[in-house]
């Protein structure tokens, strides 16, 4: 049977997904924590501990989820008839389809209509024609991920709802951290998401019914004690730079120790979305990016009903939090609140585009290099612009976290006098790896989030745990 080669992304095209993923991701955070720090009330006040910042954390969970939900929009645009590389992928598919027909003398269709091709269909074809051709190897890692995919019933709008769920988890989660980054430096709140992975790791074990190696168990453990490392590096000096600290110690500020909880607390309800996220794409064959969509309009809907349900019931005595009518005002009536606003819901659209592309083009395990990178930049930013300042503790917390996650995902490994080197894998899960067929599910299952909760993020759940 004849084949059409697919066309390969340019060198170009991947260098300004990775970029994107990278500039996206550092301003999420960034901005977020720049609205943060936004004065909304006695501002003019000599004594700063009596100015009052932007402290609306649901308002920015319906942010982010405004921003998710834009991956309905760029999903439309994707697939449209008017998009030329899906024209040209309709071409490749009819072309196809004649060859075949030449080749069997006309006996026998294939099973792809021209007027009904996708992308998606494309890498079926794809993977379809290797198989009968005799190819020793599929064509691209693409074509076997979404010729599983094929496999699976297509979700249908009324299934759409099964996303309500994760994005509950989602709600949750965001919001706990958003709560969380007004206690913290905005770099220690970006390494104590890396704790996602011990969660992810144990629900996969006890919901998923995976099986992890010593090995991993013990890098589980190594990044337990790095979240610690850095989780206490927030306590030295109760303030990132000396004026926080002589504001807090006179103001009578809450703990960075209760920033760090919420934020160690919101890694459950994370996981708990991967988990069920993972569910979900093991019965239904749906694109990461709709997917992002989907958890975005539910979330976003749920956000703003539960705000205002609370506010209802309760008004503004529920507390600054969920006073709906203050949160709004002090978006729209404060330039600096109302424009990051709108600048953290495109970047985390765009996190997440690029963040899904990567995956797809790439690889999973390169995405999450690029994210830990994405932390270093956070860091780096934040010593830059003098919001926090360097600390030695800080700096091996993370080193252990890193090394933690990798030798957790496999990009790494312990020495070999540890006796729990990469060799000493199960056979299984040795040529479960040497195949692929891990990254093939990681990349079918690809999603959050950045962000996500994770800020808009979209992460496969196991090798990029650490988003």
């Amino acid at each position: 049977m004849a084949s059409i080669p697919a066309k390969r992304p340019s060198r170009h095209l991947v260098a300004l997904l990775v970029i994107g993923m990278l500039v996206c991701g550092c301003s999420n955070s960034l901005w977020t924590k720049w609205q943060d720090m936004a004065c909304v009330a006695s501002c003019d006040s000599p004594n700063p501990a009596k100015r009052e910042n932007f402290e609306q954390p649901v308002w920015q969970t319906a942010n982010m989820f405004l921003g998710e939900t834009f991956c309905l929009l760029a999903f439309s645009l994707l697939n449209s008839r008017l998009n030329p590389l899906r024209l040209s992928a309709r071409r490749r598919a009819a072309a196809a389809r004649q060859a075949a027909l030449a080749a069997s003398g006309g006996s026998r269709a294939h099973a792809y209509d021209a007027s009904a091709f996708s992308l998606q269909d494309e890498a079926l074809l794809a993977a379809s024609e290797d198989v009968e051709s005799g190819a020793s190897t599929p064509r691209s890692k693409g074509a076997v991920v979404e010729a599983g995919e094929g496999e699976k019933a297509a979700i249908r709008w009324s299934e759409a709802v099964l996303f309500w769920m994760p994005a509950m988890c989602d709600i949750l989660g965001t919001t706990c951290m958003n709560i969380g980054l007004f206690f913290v430096p905005v770099s220690i709140y970006q390494m104590l998401r890396g704790a996602l992975v011990l969660w992810v790791g144990v629900f996969s074990v006890v919901f998923l019914k995976r099986s992890l190696t010593r090995a991993q168990w013990v890098a589980l453990a190594v990044c337990m004690f790095g979240v610690a490392i850095v989780g206490s590096s927030s306590l030295i000096g109760h303030g990132s730079t000396p004026e926080e600290a002589d504001a807090a110690a006179e103001e009578g500020k809450v703990s960075p120790l209760v920033g760090v909880g919420l934020i160690l607390v919101a890694q459950v309800f994370t996981a708990s979305q991967f988990v069920i996220e993972e569910r979900i794409m093991e019965h239904h064959a749906v694109e990461p990016l709709l997917a992002a969509g989907y958890e975005g309009f539910f979330g976003l809907i749920t956000t703003m009903v539960g705000l205002l349900a609370v506010y209802w019931f309760y008004g503004s005595s529920a507390g600054p939090y969920f006073d709906m009518p203050r949160g709004w005002h002090e978006i729209v009536d404060h330039p600096r609140v109302w424009s990051s606003s709108i600048v953290i819901a495109f970047s985390i659209a765009l996190f997440n585009f690029c963040g899904l592309a990567v995956t797809r083009t790439v690889s999973a395990t390169a995405r999450s290099t690029i994210d830990t990178s994405r932390t270093v930049g956070i860091w780096f930013v934040s010593l830059f612009l003098g919001w926090e300042t360097f600390k030695l503790l800080q700096v091996v917390g993370f080193a252990l976290l890193v090394y933690g996650t990798f030798t957790f995902n496999g990009i790494t490994s312990f020495p070999h006098w540890t006796g729990l080197h990469r060799d000493a894998l199960p056979a299984g899960a040795r040529d479960a790896d040497e195949e692929g067929e891990e990254d093939a599910l990681l990349d079918a299952s690809a999603r959050r989030r950045a962000g996500s909760a994770t800020r808009g993020e979209e992460a496969p759940l196991l090798r990029n745990a650490a988003d």
